[in-house]
């Protein structure tokens, strides 16, 4: 990988020839030759530049000291270096963030972690990172660092110190439930004690990955959570369009996060159910067993086979030069390494008990956090059908108010009717001998009265009795 990051400023090909630049042909006839030069070479430039940002992303290498680079790779060369593929750098990229979920991919020898803000490429030797210009990205930096460097200072004071260590040092929590998981009867006892003592790199570096992303989506729920409670009080407590958008925009955010959750949750599950997946995570086991069948068959003096795979000669501690780069032999396919796998029993394999182990307790962390957004989805949805509740009852009232009002009108229409009855053909004039008295006009006033009332209570009557109010 070295030899990768020697080249890195070279152009997209892996022997270094620069990319073709398409030169514009014609220029504007109505230029000068000097400004038609002009115009041609800022052309070029620009197409030049763009090339080379297409081919050539920029990239942060943390060793496992802690110790950082920064490097400028071309896309075809990190995949020649690293063995992953083009569709995985796809997945990388910043620019794209929103259109790939979370996925954890293992290759031959890299694994491809695509998890929220961290986007890297985590060799046996390596972190590769990318979308540095993100402020999570550069903390999460920060904090592998700070891990991957008190790791290797407790490694050199003595290996006690990796599960005993001072408040601040990284320990490994797959490591530390090994011993639990012996005595649950998880993993025998032979094959805890043929375990590694400390994880290999690329395993604590995806414990770190997870680590991180597990307390970010923790802390955004707690936030959503001490946010959304106080929201949904007020709109209990009155209902109008500030409180009603307020609560929108937080079911918003409660949704998009419980996806995020989710997935992240769905991708730990699918390694925790299948053992060959989690095997496949140990790069180091991998390239340990690849090498252990090499010289088994070197010593035996056969020929070497075509199936059986060739150690990876980069995986050493110390990094290759360029010239090594060269002549590393390409890796076999997945299935011709995995096919010695699949005869043994993968149960009882310490390195898959380890992998285990690691994701287990992230599992369960992001489990907890997507409960407490369901918790929370649930809590929402009894707001709202408290909400429609109260809004259906305030809607009866205004039917039962109509329904009164619609009757009193009808008991008036009445009184209304009557007297337009009269009006148009009775002539009461009291003051003059032989017409009717004033008194009849008392009694028809009277009488129609106590119709109206008789109906109106009538009516009202029948409502209650039906239960209509």
């Amino acid at each position: 990988m070295a030899a990768m990051e020697n080249g890195g400023n070279g152009g997209g090909k892996p022997g270094g020839a620069p990319p073709a630049v398409v030169v514009p042909e014609k220029v504007a006839t109505f230029l000068p030759d000097s400004a038609a030069a002009a115009a041609a070479a800022a052309g070029a430039a620009k197409a030049k530049a763009q090339v080379k940002s297409f081919a050539v992303r920029k990239w942060l290498a943390v060793s496992p000291q802690g110790e950082v680079r920064h490097l400028e790779l071309a896309k075809m060369r990190v995949t020649a270096g690293l063995g992953v593929q083009l569709r995985d750098l796809r997945l990388l990229d910043p620019q794209l963030a929103t259109s790939y979920p979370s996925a954890i991919l293992a290759r031959e020898r890299a694994i491809v972690v695509n998890l929220e803000f961290i986007k890297c490429i985590i060799s046996m030797d390596n972190v590769y990172i990318t979308n540095l210009e993100d402020q999570n990205t550069q903390q999460f930096v920060e904090e592998l660092q700070r891990r991957l460097r008190a790791a290797a200072a407790a490694a050199a004071a003595g290996p006690g110190l990796l599960t005993n260590g001072p408040s601040g040092m990284f320990v490994s929590q797959s490591v530390a439930n090994l011993a639990g998981a012996a005595q649950a009867g998880g993993v025998p006892l032979s094959s805890i004690s043929a375990a590694h003592e400390e994880l290999p790199f690329e395993l604590r570096a995806l414990e770190i990955c997870l680590d991180t992303v597990s307390q970010y989506l923790e802390r955004l729920t707690g936030d959503l959570e001490a946010a959304a409670h106080p929201a949904l009080d007020a709109l209990t407590g009155k209902i109008n369009t500030s409180n009603l958008e307020r609560v929108r925009r937080i079911k918003n955010r409660m949704v998009r996060l419980t996806t995020r959750v989710e997935t992240l949750r769905e991708v730990l599950e699918k390694f925790l159910d299948d053992d060959s997946d989690m095997k496949d995570l140990n790069l180091t086991a991998k390239e340990e067993e690849r090498l252990e069948l090499f010289n088994r068959h070197v010593r035996s003096g056969a020929a070497t086979p075509f199936d059986v795979p060739l150690p990876y000669t980069g995986a050493s501690g110390h990094e290759p030069d360029a010239d090594a780069n060269d002549a590393i032999t390409p890796m076999t396919p997945k299935s011709a390494s995995s096919a010695s796998s699949d005869s043994t029993d993968l149960e009882d394999d310490p390195d898959v008990a380890v992998v285990e182990m690691l994701m287990e307790p992230y599992f369960m962390q992001i489990d907890n956090t997507f409960n407490k957004l369901q918790t929370l989805c649930e809590y929402i949805d009894d707001t709202e059908d408290y909400i429609n509740i109260e809004l259906d009852s305030h809607r009866n009232s205004l039917i039962r108010l109509d329904l009164v009002l619609t009757s009193f009108s009808a008991a008036v229409a009445l009184v209304t009717a009557i007297t337009g009855l009269f009006a148009m053909n009775v002539m009461l004039q009291p003051d003059k001998e032989g017409q009717a008295p004033f008194s009849w006009f008392l009694a028809v006033s009277i009488s129609t009265g106590v119709g109206a009332i008789a109906v109106f209570a009538g009516v009202m009557a029948y409502c209650r009795w039906k239960r209509l109010i």
